[in-house]
């Protein structure tokens, strides 16, 4: 535990014996910034006696505190709201950059389709005009699809001349 330490500051025309744990500079500067406080009072308002003075001056110390105090809580706050619009940033940023993902996916998949169609179409190209006609066109000698399948009997045939 740390020693009390005992400063001497004076604040409008009044010297002080101030004892705190803290460093003897730190006391030394708020006693400093409390004459400063004390002698503007003063300054602006001469009629004041010395009470009415350290009143308006604890005063307006409470006031710059408050302010300080909500000033951090808005800070504070805006802290926290800037870091919910991060997240939901990051968030988006992911979701676009699995849409940009499958995007890619897809156009890789439409030019695959795309060049299989093109050789497909380079082959049907490449067929002949002659390759192109049906085949009773091509050779008239072929037999049609019925007459392969038409059966013929010789022993009918001879039955049928002898008749005649």
């Amino acid at each position: 535990m740390e020693e009390k330490k005992t400063v001497s500051v004076k604040i409008g025309n009044m010297t002080y014996q101030i004892s705190a744990r803290e460093d003897s500079k730190y006391i030394e500067e708020i006693a400093k910034e409390a004459d400063e406080l004390i002698h503007s009072i003063q300054a602006n308002k001469p009629e004041l006696n010395p009470i009415n003075i350290a009143i308006l001056a604890l005063i307006n110390a409470l006031d710059q505190k408050t302010k300080l105090e909500n000033s951090f809580l808005s800070d504070d706050q805006n802290k926290i709201a800037q870091q919910k619009d991060f997240d939901d940033l990051n968030a988006e940023k992911l979701q676009l950059r699995e849409l940009c993902w499958n995007l890619k996916k897809e156009l890789l998949y439409y030019k695959n389709l795309c060049e299989v169609y093109e050789e497909r179409i380079h082959d049907l190209n490449q067929i002949t005009v002659q390759d192109k006609m049906p085949n009773r066109l091509k050779n008239k000698n072929n037999l049609k699809p019925l007459d392969k399948l038409q059966t013929s009997f010789p022993e009918l045939n001879k039955s049928d001349e002898n008749e005649s």
